[in-house]
């Protein structure tokens, strides 16, 4: 943010990594955590792109977000008349920020009645939930923290949604930018294996002055 000119208008460390609010000319206030651009305020299309894929497929009824502290996912789950919208993120600090100092990401979200915030690990959420008419994954495919390769962490979310998500439900992701053509071809590779209707889409996202690649399936009925 620093190389990039951005004024930096908070900075805080969590328990879990460094967290900074920034803003740029033409791009609003933007979030950093441990020095990676997250989202901005002019990146409502990356909020859009995940929530697509379930409304496409008519799957916007129970939805889980893991991740997406800043609240823009949930927000955009809720416009398209989500009846319950979970979002699990393990950084209350996050969320804080977030609310405070980027809140025209989330607008109101956090407080609507169908809206509901789990501050806790997502993978333990989700091994403990099931039913879901679609499931929104913001968090990274890096297997951070974990002692198995890309390939096998990879496998092991898509396995734990696959098993969470109802007949017919849907998974929507962010994967990576258009450069990294080798991670891209894993995650498709193993969607394809597991869900039915793949695809992924490349996607203008303005803060990051690339094209990200977003990713989803359906689980499928039988």
């Amino acid at each position: 943010y620093l190389a990039r000119g951005h004024q930096v208008i908070k900075e805080k460390q969590s328990a879990y990594q460094h967290i900074v609010i920034a803003e740029a000319p033409g791009l609003g206030r933007l979030l950093y955590l441990d020095g990676d651009l997250q989202i901005a305020e002019s990146d409502e299309i990356y909020n859009r792109a995940m929530i697509e894929p379930l409304v496409e497929h008519n799957a916007v009824g129970k939805v889980l977000i893991l991740g997406g502290g800043d609240g823009g996912v949930l927000k955009a789950a809720l416009q398209e008349g989500a009846k319950q919208a979970v979002l699990v993120d393990i950084d209350e600090k996050v969320v804080d920020l977030c609310r405070r100092y980027l809140p025209k990401v989330g607008e109101d979200a956090f407080e609507a009645a169908n809206a509901e915030l789990v501050i806790g690990d997502a993978f333990a959420y989700l091994d403990q939930s099931s039913g879901w008419d679609g499931i929104i994954y913001d968090l990274t495919m890096e297997p951070y923290g974990v002692d198995m390769d890309r390939p096998a962490f990879i496998a092991q979310v898509l396995d734990k949604v696959l098993q969470r998500l109802r007949l017919g439900g849907v998974f929507s992701m962010q994967c990576c930018s258009e450069h990294q053509p080798k991670l891209r071809r894993e995650i498709l590779r193993a969607l394809s294996s597991r869900f039915e209707h793949v695809e992924d889409r490349l996607v203008d996202v303005p803060s990051y002055g690339e094209r990200w690649v977003f990713a989803s399936g359906v689980k499928p009925l039988s």
